[in-house]
């Protein structure tokens, strides 16, 4: 399925980004790709073949964005406080960005965010700060736990960015049941070096009884042969 580009002056980052749109109507799937990657690497890889028959036949779609976890997180260049900066630039280009242009393109009310790697953390993390705005949230092979991407920096912004430290203390129950709501799939298989994230994040979202899915694949095929398969079981 050939993709529609989408462009615009992002405020929340201060430059040009790019979407690719896929399918013309369905519940629409936010796809975040792997650290630093582009907006057609889901196409790329196989992900949008793998769930070709949803995006034809109208059940989903797919507004596939790029990353820029290389300017964020991962920028060693840039000190911790400015990389959670650009890390919560990019959560509000989500939220306030392109969830509101979805919403001018789909009146579908459900939206679901799905990522890999790295993409997988911004998926979670956004779906538990979010709960009001997202229905489902996949995180395939994510990473959920930043501290070791900031060097010794902790502060307030760590806190709050990091769901491994944040979700224990989600007490508030109004905001509790909000998430209890998200229909959560982490999602891993056993020679994954994320492996440990989606456990201890299995973890804590038990620890507060919050209902989610945890998927432990039993297959050794390459990360990119099982990513795609991943995402057509937990879309639907």
């Amino acid at each position: 399925m050939e993709a529609k580009i989408k462009k615009w002056r992002s405020p929340s980052l201060g430059k040009d980004m790019e979407m690719a749109v896929y399918g013309e109507t369905g519940t629409p799937v936010i796809g975040i790709p792997t650290r630093g990657a582009t907006c057609k690497q889901w196409e790329k890889f196989g992900m949008t073949d793998s769930i070709s028959y949803q995006l034809d036949n109208g059940f989903n779609q797919l507004f596939a964005l790029p990353s820029i976890d290389n300017e964020a997180l991962l920028n060693k260049n840039a000190s911790p406080e400015q990389r959670l900066i650009r890390q919560q630039q990019y959560e509000s280009y989500i939220v306030e960005e392109v969830v509101p242009f979805i919403k001018d393109q789909n009146s579908i009310e459900f939206i679901i965010i799905a990522g890999v790697d790295f993409g997988g953390y911004h998926a979670i993390t956004s779906a538990l700060k979010y709960p009001e705005v997202f229905g489902k949230a996949i995180g395939i092979s994510g990473i959920y736990d930043i501290r070791p991407y900031i060097d010794d920096y902790y502060d307030d912004d760590v806190y709050y960015s990091n769901p491994m430290d944040f979700v224990p203390n989600l007490n508030k129950k109004s905001l509790l049941d909000k998430v209890q709501d998200i229909d959560f799939r982490l999602v891993s298989y056993e020679e994954d070096k994320r492996i440990n994230d989606a456990v201890r994040m299995d973890n804590v979202m038990r620890m507060k009884f919050l209902d989610h899915h945890l998927d432990i694949w039993s297959d050794g095929a390459d990360e990119w042969d099982l990513w795609p398969q991943m995402l057509k079981t937990h879309i639907i």
